[in-house]
């Protein structure tokens, strides 16, 4: 299976060596990456910066490189860790089983794994409607939430699948199609392949194509079930919800951010919209969100008190 990078023995932590299954090895990844085995899954991810962690979950199919710009802004404040979506290098390890569920307890058992008790948990677009559904499930692990464009409270019945189909479709070469539409930066000039080729997971194999394909249909169902929308109302985290000025991708985003925020009645919601930026926010203006998110989390320090709520 082919893997982003040269082969490079280096920067893998002691704690993933001689764990893994045959069919990965994480001694092919390159130096800025590092995996861990989470119930027989190798949960990789980059790892950068001190002080309160921030643990950032992954939209498929999407590498760790994709938040490169915002996490190295962060790194200076905090430890900021992105995750790559589970079993895009070894789908065996999945089992077949790509619902959101077993994805919130593998990202539960890896905070636990890297030793925090308590973390910050983004995302953007469905990693976003995930880190939602983290701080929902695992209120005991979690400090702060930061949703970026997310999908936590999109239904089906809006025609959300065509969003779906979109994301799918750039796993297998349809990424520069997807970001002229979602990226302000992008939208003249297509990024190169090299960009292309960064941020993305390489997804080369059958077995590699048909767990992305289970993912969005996991997903699709998920939606389809209102399974995050549901969780609003018992959210009780600290939250932060970042929209843009001009998303193609999620359209009538204002909608959906109106609907979050009528939802969560037992904490505040702190809403901040990012000017000059496409549904990428985190590719179009990375100073920006690290702005944002950086003044949000000195609020909260995880050593500080949990939210209040009602």
């Amino acid at each position: 299976m082919l893997v982003a990078g040269p082969l490079i023995m280096s920067g893998v932590p002691s704690h993933s060596a001689g764990l893994v299954q045959a069919s990965f090895n994480p001694k092919d990844l390159p130096s800025d990456l590092h995996s861990s085995l989470i119930q027989n899954v190798p949960m990789i991810y980059s790892d950068q910066g001190k002080g309160d962690p921030v643990i950032v979950l992954p939209s498929y199919p999407f590498g760790t490189k994709v938040w490169a710009d915002v996490a190295g802004r962060l790194s200076g404040s905090f430890r900021v860790i992105v995750i790559e979506p589970p079993g895009l290098r070894d789908p065996a390890s999945m089992k077949g089983d790509y619902t959101s569920q077993h994805l919130l307890y593998l990202y539960r058992d890896f905070v636990k794994a890297m030793g925090f008790s308590t973390v910050n948990v983004m995302g953007e677009g469905e990693g976003g409607g995930m880190a939602v559904a983290f701080g929902h499930h695992f209120p005991e692990n979690t400090s702060s939430v930061i949703s970026i464009n997310g999908f936590e409270s999109v239904n089906w019945t809006e025609g959300f699948g065509g969003t779906l189909n979109m994301f799918q479709q750039a796993a297998f070469g349809g990424l520069g199609t997807l970001l002229s539409m979602g990226s302000d930066r992008y939208r003249d000039k297509p990024p190169s392949r090299e960009e292309m080729e960064k941020w993305l997971v390489p997804i080369t194999e059958e077995d590699q194509k048909k767990a992305v394909r289970d993912r969005f249909k996991a997903f699709a169902s998920d939606i389809q079930e209102s399974y995050i929308l549901a969780m609003l109302p018992n959210f009780n985290r600290h939250l932060l919800l970042l929209g843009v000025e001009n998303d193609q991708i999620l359209l009538d985003e204002e909608k959906y951010v109106n609907r979050t925020r009528g939802q969560i009645r037992r904490v505040p919601v702190e809403f901040q919209v990012i000017p000059k930026a496409g549904h990428f926010a985190i590719l179009d203006q990375p100073d920006k969100v690290a702005n944002l998110v950086s003044t949000f989390l000195a609020k909260y320090p995880i050593s500080g008190n949990a939210p209040r709520t009602n």
